[in-house]
């Protein structure tokens, strides 16, 4: 029975990953799966915060930003309590979604430790950002590299239509 529920739930994950606003009739359609069906998956989803929201996947141009990538090497033998208390406290979490525009962040395993995607008006804001937290994180930050992205291939596994396009201004 498990694997059904797991089975159901991938494919009900797919198709709003294709379209995050298909109705539950839609994926029902798409999957073979009743309606109902489809809509108590999502509902409870949802309600267990295995699906984190719904957004729109578009350009950063079209708000006049540019998306850049920043690569944190840490330190976590100083203060490693101190750093996720302050990294997850609301203050930090708000600033990330308002101030900084953070798109994604993980903590990495290999070459750098932690990294952030994110939005910024130009490389000037961009480098303001990995100054500001050079700084709150002075004890645990000990290299950061700083990249701009130039072309989108995929966000939120959406292929950008502009892709080709694109990709000949950088390359060419």
């Amino acid at each position: 029975m498990k694997e059904i529920e797991q089975s159901n739930k991938i494919k009900i994950l797919k198709e709003l990953q294709k379209n995050g606003r298909a109705s539950a009739s839609e994926i029902a359609e798409k999957t073979g799966l009743s309606r109902q069906t489809v809509t108590k998956i999502i509902s409870n989803m949802e309600k267990n915060k295995e699906i984190w929201g719904y957004t729109a996947v578009f350009d950063p141009k079209l708000v006049g930003k540019k998306p850049f990538i920043v690569n944190f090497k840490l330190d976590l033998t100083v203060n490693a309590e101190d750093f996720l208390k302050e990294g997850a406290s609301d203050k930090r979490l708000k600033e990330n979604e308002e101030i900084y525009e953070v798109q994604t962040s993980f903590f990495t395993h290999g070459k750098s430790d932690f990294m952030y995607i994110f939005w910024a008006k130009d490389i000037v804001e961009a480098k303001k950002m990995v100054t500001t937290y050079r700084q709150i994180y002075k004890e645990n930050i000990t290299d950061a590299d700083l990249y701009e992205g130039l072309v989108t291939l995929r966000w939120s596994g959406i292929l950008n239509p502009k892709l080709r396009e694109e990709s000949k201004r950088v390359i060419i």
